[in-house]
Order: C-alpha cells, then sequence, then structure tokens
C-alpha cells in the first residue's frame, strides 16, 4: 500500500499507492505502515498525497497520529502535493495550521 524512497540524507518519501481514496476500509493498514516507515526514517517522513481524491475522518486521523509520532520523536512529518479538494477539507477543518505542507 505504501511505497517509500530516501529523497536525502535525513528525509523519506512516502506514497500511498493502489488507490485514491484515504478512508476507513484502508486506514488501519496505512497506520500502520506509517508507523513502520516513520520508525524506519528516524521520525523525517514526506507523505505524498497526490494519488488521494477522498479522505475521511478515519483517515484525517490516521494523519494526526503520524504527526504526533513524528513530533514525539523529535521528528518532522509533511504532507505533499496535496489535491486541492482533499486540502480544501484540511483547511475547513484548520488542520492547515497543524501540518506542514510542500506543494511541488
Amino acid at each position: 500500500m505504501l511505497k517509500t524512497e530516501k529523497i536525502e540524507d535525513n528525509r523519506y518519501l512516502t506514497t500511498i499507492e493502489g488507490t485514491d481514496r484515504l478512508n476507513a476500509s484502508i486506514a488501519a493498514v496505512v497506520k500502520d505502515e506509517l508507523a513502520e516507515q516513520l520508525v524506519k526514517s528516524g521520525y523525517n517522513l514526506t507523505l505524498c498525497l497526490q494519488n488521494i481524491r477522498f479522505i475521511d475522518s478515519t483517515g484525517i486521523g490516521v494523519l494526526i497520529s503520524a504527526l504526533k509520532t513524528a513530533r514525539e520523536n523529535k521528528g518532522a512529518f509533511v504532507l505533499q502535493n496535496v489535491n486541492k479538494d482533499v486540502y480544501s477539507l484540511l483547511t475547513l477543518m484548520k488542520l492547515d495550521k497543524v501540518f506542514d505542507f510542500k506543494m511541488d
């Protein structure tokens, strides 16, 4: 489900593949894989959401959990290439002030 590659000395890029949704049906798998990738990356991880067109509250919970884990371990969790509809939802929920974003 997640594909991860090293992009810098201390930074890894993870992409969700095989779906355009981050919702309750895949949230548990993504959460577990993200937790594993956070540990492997030294808690410095960028999550590319370019394939994700829909996210529900469970999916948002997965992102918040990853962010919390990274910050508790003095790392960084960044969202990259967020779809405009997903970004609008995050903005509506005021999460645009919580997450760091990287747009290419």
